[in-house]
């Protein structure tokens, strides 16, 4: 059974970084930036320019939540505390948590793990190929769906790094259930983010197409289809594809969310030592893609659903300096989307550039 559901594979970030540092002093205290005085109005809609991108915080103000800082005392935000849906950039929490776990000795990265324990918590044909692509990358011998030989191993640090590089859908429920709610719940507190609600992406993508998985108990839900054979065939014989609309529908009305302010204080706490030696994991599972002149590495971890597009960013420079960003936007109708999802590295892009450059960062200042 083929399944169409709009969720992306990666976002991977287009990481163009020049060279925009200033001499700031690292240690200055960071300040809301205010709209400069001489704001030119943007009403380009193209998401083929950054123009584009920035013209959307003020042509739909209510979709957008974002938090720019450039490390060096200035940041800009809009809606930085209005919970939205974050798709698979929460990911970066069940990454904190196994990186605590790495820290405190209770998982080792060099583990192996089976393949049908790994895949137990995938639902095929719903995530854009992200798993058939990071067994492809790891070497692993796939039908372009499920792993060839479910009785291999592959390393635990792998699989996750096919959740951040690659976006798989299933490492985050493996994880819960190799950790405990409670230990994911303690790496996001760490990070700041207190309260926080643990998600299913196996009960929330299967709720896309049934609405009904999603009440009771999600991790329940999630369970029964890693461990009940007869519970997947049921939910595979009555799945019903949905429209576009209705998922987008779905994802607004049962998806975990959170704020850009939450999102961004765990990028922080990623870079100024709050989380310790886990740091050291979480900053090479991040920063798996090279870096600019100036910069020491940069991380990244996006996602997207039906509606929504959203971004996150840790960039460390060479002179201690360390910007963070977090952009999410929802309730993109189906065209733009399309669009969204086309040029996506445009507004990756963009935010690189407001985090380096104070000129661009006002430009976004302008309309948020």
């Amino acid at each position: 059974m083929r399944r169409r559901i709009w969720i992306s594979t990666t976002c991977a970030a287009v990481l163009l970084v020049g060279g925009c540092a200033t001499d700031t002093d690292s240690t200055a205290t960071t300040t809301t930036t205010p709209a400069p005085e001489n704001c030119v109005p943007v009403t380009s809609t193209d998401l083929a320019t950054e123009d584009g991108w920035i013209g959307l915080i003020d042509q739909a103000p209510d979709t957008v939540g974002l938090v720019i800082d450039d490390g060096r005392g200035r940041t800009v935000e809009h809606r930085a505390d209005q919970e939205q849906v974050l798709a698979s950039a929460i990911k970066v929490v069940h990454l904190a948590a196994y990186a605590q776990a790495v820290a405190n000795g209770s998982i080792d990265p060099n583990e192996q793990v089976s393949l049908s324990n790994w895949e137990r918590w995938y639902v095929p044909g719903t995530d854009g190929g992200a798993h058939p692509n990071a067994l492809t990358r790891l070497g692993i011998a796939n039908s372009g769906t499920n792993a060839t030989d479910p009785n291999a191993t592959v390393r635990i640090d792998d699989m996750v790094s096919a959740m951040i590089q690659e976006s798989d859908n299933s490492v985050p429920d493996y994880l819960r259930y190799r950790l405990g709610d409670q230990a994911i719940i303690d790496a996001a507190a760490t990070g700041g983010w207190e309260n926080f609600e643990v998600p299913s992406l196996v009960t929330d993508v299967l709720s896309l197409f049934d609405p009904a998985l999603a009440d009771g108990n999600r991790w329940d839900t999630a369970q029964k289809w890693a461990f009940d054979p007869q519970f997947r065939e049921q939910v595979n014989a009555t799945v019903q594809l949905p429209t576009y609309e209705e998922q987008a529908a779905r994802v607004q009305s049962t998806f975990r969310g959170g704020s850009a302010e939450q999102l961004n204080g765990m990028y922080r706490a990623f870079t100024d030592g709050t989380y310790g030696d886990a740091s050291d994991v979480i900053l090479r599972q991040l920063e798996w893609q090279p870096a600019g002149d100036s910069v020491l590495g940069i991380g990244f971890k996006g996602g997207s659903l039906a509606g929504v597009l959203t971004q996150g960013f840790e960039l460390r420079r060479d002179d201690g300096t360390v910007a963070t960003a977090v952009w999410l936007i929802d309730d993109l109708p189906a065209d733009r989307f399309d669009q969204a999802m086309a040029e996506f590295g445009v507004q990756q892009q963009l935010i690189i550039e407001a985090m380096q450059s104070p000129d661009v960062l006002d430009r976004i200042a302008c309309v948020a």
